[in-house]
């Protein structure tokens, strides 16, 4: 699947801060002067959405899909669909600037889910998961960024064992404690058609 590899600082120009995106932050003010339609309205969300994870229009397609079959409301499954994600998870922690970076770390092999390695960073990973980082990627991460802040993850529980750092997952992610800015009704409307 392609990624975005374009001008982040762009993105963050026309959408808004989305810090799953990047940790970069634009110097020129947002342009508000535009009056946008309702399908522009639409579309924006959906596009914040998809650089905030990092996914594909298709992948987003398959998760509003899968959403869609769950029982409950559509759009606190989507967020939890796209919050167990192994990317987002690693994210979560904070041990990783962004979403980005922990598909990196996780595309070089070093996570391990349940003893075994995973290279896939849209792994869907499950309550009672176990991730393991080794301690010394985690160092060497520290000693890149120092300024890395522990975000909500209320559903994660970190652990020290030997060298490695272990990630438990214990619960779905509770979607009102997250804080997002990006309106998911507006995302599920988008693809009402689909």
């Amino acid at each position: 699947m392609a990624r975005y590899r374009g001008s982040r600082v762009k993105v963050i120009r026309r959408l808004g801060l989305l810090p799953g995106f990047t940790s970069k932050s634009s110097n020129k003010p947002q342009n508000n002067n535009k009056q946008l339609s309702q399908y522009g309205f639409h579309l924006q969300e959906k596009q914040k959405l998809r650089y905030n994870y990092g996914i594909s229009e298709h992948e987003l397609i398959k998760y509003v899909k899968s959403a869609r079959r769950k029982r409950g409301n559509s759009g606190d499954k989507l967020l939890q669909l796209l919050e167990m994600r192994l990317d987002t998870l690693l994210y979560r922690t904070g041990f990783v600037p962004t979403v980005a970076s922990a598909r990196q770390l996780i595309s070089h092999g070093h996570i391990n889910v349940n003893g075994k390695k995973v290279d896939i960073p849209g792994f869907n990973c499950s309550i009672s998961d176990k991730i393991v980082i080794n301690k010394e990627i985690l160092k060497s991460l520290n000693d890149k960024n120092n300024s890395f802040s522990t975000l909500n993850c209320s559903h994660l529980v970190l652990n020290e064992l030997n060298n490695d750092l272990t990630i438990t997952v214990t619960n779905l992610p509770d979607i009102q404690v997250l804080g997002y800015s990006i309106n998911i009704l507006l995302v599920l409307e988008y693809y009402s058609g689909k």
